[in-house]
């Protein structure tokens, strides 16, 4: 008989936070740790403390109004528009846009009781896996500035991790949640195509890119994932969304789990072997099985279509705009301009092939998944890069690849996935990948759940600290 509690038969979150405390303490004990921790971390693009603590008020003013995020402050990534609060999508061509209204996935968090305390950093138009911009300083890793805290979300992942706020809004389109919060040590849910509204921002993927929460603790991932879920009138693929993890929920009981670690790409065998050693762990648990089928997620078949139809997108919802005007095409990165220049290459019958290549990809995951609820994976092959604040151009194309290669299939295919810190390696965290079919977000948090339990419990960022990379 396994001696640890039975994993599957979590109800009830493991979280330190105090849900009793008052929203004004709350929002008050977030802006002066943004206040005293942000300068040198650079997270935030925006603070707006008069509006969180009018809100504040009002949510201790209305002690039983119901919602998820009742009184919990979070950030939203400054991909997505919020009324009357400052919204840049990491541009300096937007430096002071102002959007009139909320986007629906802040306007649903906020309606939940959330108390928005600024907006966080992000690459240009969410296309780089470093967090730098024409705006501010890049945004460090908050476990050793020197290195990068990955992208897109990252803003969100290290204000998250450094203990500025409990949890955040980010957006994922190839990882953009999952992999900064893999680097930074936290929680990131990326959901289903279709389970929550996409909406709202400016020069994204039309099918790949969807919001996600950004937490120490799971349960304030899931407290913000409750807020946000559900059909959106106006977005066809939330009303023709499938929840196909439906009839695997009431088939059984336990969790029956598959250990992928090969992506296809180079990975540190540090990285692997402490999440292997984390899978191990969580295998002791009762009514859990691991099964390491010796699969691979064969990632290297699938990425050019993939990243044809992302840039191609990005080019046709703005960036040819963007390209098109001398004056902003002066004030765009270097990343971004190359970034659209070659998107322009992408012919249409490659954007047709990658459509098709999408379905032969959820193909592939389903062959993976069958016969088991979820895979296990490394987040990320490697631990944050050395690079911070260095040139921008300084990481890569193929190491942003590598970065992503565990990634990026649950956004070809809109299946859900989430990390948790799972282990430390050279003393930086490594994230576990859990990905399911569509549908699964309830269950896959149960997981990370169980990591933070049983596994690897949460540990906050030893911020602020002085580099362990620098001179």
């Amino acid at each position: 008989m396994n001696t640890l509690a039975s994993a599957p038969d979590v109800r009830q979150d493991a979280r330190p936070t105090e849900r009793a405390r008052s929203a004004v303490a709350a929002t008050r004990e977030s802006l002066d740790r943004i206040r005293d921790r942000d300068p040198a971390l650079h997270s935030f693009l925006t603070v707006c403390p008069e509006r969180a603590l009018a809100d504040a008020e009002a949510a201790d003013a209305a002690p039983d109004r119901p919602g998820p995020m009742r009184g919990i402050p979070f950030s939203v990534k400054d991909t997505y528009p919020t009324g009357h609060v400052r919204t840049t999508f990491g541009s300096a061509v937007f430096a002071e846009h102002i959007p009139v209204r909320d986007a629906p996935v802040v306007a649903r968090i906020r309606r939940a009781g959330g108390i928005l305390v600024g907006k966080t950093n992000t690459p240009e138009f969410a296309i780089y896996i470093r967090t730098v911009n024409e705006l501010q300083p890049e945004t460090v890793n908050p476990w050793d500035p020197g290195r990068i805290c990955g992208g897109s979300s990252g803003g969100a992942a290290a204000s998250v991790a450094a203990g500025l706020t409990p949890v955040a809004l980010g957006s994922d389109g190839g990882g953009s949640v999952r992999i900064p919060a893999a680097l930074c040590g936290v929680v990131g849910l990326k959901p289903s195509r279709g389970a929550t509204p996409a909406g709202g921002g400016f020069i994204g993927t039309r099918r790949f890119s969807v919001p996600g929460p950004l937490a120490l603790w799971v349960a304030d991932a899931r407290a913000m994932w409750h807020a946000m879920r559900g059909p959106w009138d106006t977005e066809r693929s939330t009303r023709t969304f499938v929840d196909r993890d439906a009839a695997i929920r009431s088939a059984h009981t336990g969790w029956r789990l598959r250990w992928i670690a090969d992506s296809g790409r180079d990975a540190a065998p540090e990285v692997v072997g402490a999440v292997r050693s984390a899978v191990e762990r969580l295998a002791l648990l009762d009514d859990v099985e691991v099964d390491d089928g010796q699969l691979g997620l064969d990632t290297p078949r699938f990425a050019e279509p993939f990243y044809d139809a992302m840039m191609a997108d990005r080019l046709a919802t703005g960036g040819d705009r963007m390209m098109a005007d001398a004056a902003s095409r002066h004030l765009l990165s270097g990343y971004a301009r190359h970034h659209f220049e070659r998107a322009a290459e992408v012919s249409g019958a490659r954007y047709s092939e990658s459509l098709g290549c999408a379905d032969a990809a959820a193909d592939h995951l389903d062959t993976l998944l069958d016969g088991v609820d979820f895979l296990l994976t490394p987040t990320t092959g490697v631990i944050a890069p050395e690079g911070a604040g260095g040139p921008s151009d300084a990481l890569p194309e193929v190491a942003r690849r590598e970065l992503v290669a565990y990634t990026f299939l649950a956004n070809y295919t809109g299946y859900p996935a989430v990390t948790v810190p799972c282990g430390t390696v050279a003393g930086m965290p490594v994230g576990l990948q859990v990905l399911g079919r569509p549908g699964a977000e309830d269950r896959l948090l149960d997981v990370a759940d169980a990591v933070q339990r049983y596994v690897f419990p949460p540990r906050p960022a030893p911020w602020p600290i002085a580099s362990a990379t620098a001179g």
